[in-house]
């Protein structure tokens, strides 16, 4: 049996009258077309309906993850920045001090004069202490802490 015209047009009433809602957006399409994101989230925000509907709190979703993801990426790249940032300042500054160890003068124990004794190591222009004799250094000397009485230091022999 062949099914007649009647029948397909039926069929075909059937079918357009059969109206599904569209399924809501996931989070992930969201994140996949900016534009739609957009156009969604204007949607919802024009009806009110953020709350209340699925497809405006997967919208809302998306925008947090989108912004979450930028986030990230700004901080490292300024991570990223501050790293090449100190890595020059340490190198401008080992170069300084590498400059500066170049132009100042090294001590060389090697070729520097050895000093023998106190005359011999005073600067040009001082003068040399004069020098005391030990009885003289120990003749008047006192003992602080007994209330002014001589000290009874041994006088030391002079070096020669």
């Amino acid at each position: 049996m062949k099914p007649g015209p009647g029948l397909i047009a039926c069929a075909l009433l059937v079918a357009a009258c059969e109206s599904r809602a569209p399924r809501p957006r996931t989070v992930v399409e969201f994140v996949e077309d900016p534009v739609l994101l957009q156009g969604v989230i204007a949607r919802c925000r024009a009806k009110g309906t953020v709350a209340r509907d699925v497809e405006c709190t997967n919208a809302l979703a998306a925008a947090d993850r989108i912004a979450a993801e930028l986030e990230s990426q700004r901080v490292g790249d300024r991570s990223a920045a501050f790293e090449h940032e100190r890595t020059a300042r340490r190198a401008r500054e080992d170069a300084q001090r590498a400059a500066a160890e170049r132009a100042a003068p090294r001590f060389d124990p090697y070729s520097s004069p050895v000093a023998t004794d106190a005359t011999d190591a005073a600067p040009t222009g001082a003068t040399a202490p004069a020098a005391a004799t030990p009885a003289a250094s120990t003749a008047g000397a006192t003992d602080p802490s007994s209330g002014g009485a001589p000290s009874a230091v041994a006088p030391t022999a002079p070096k020669t």
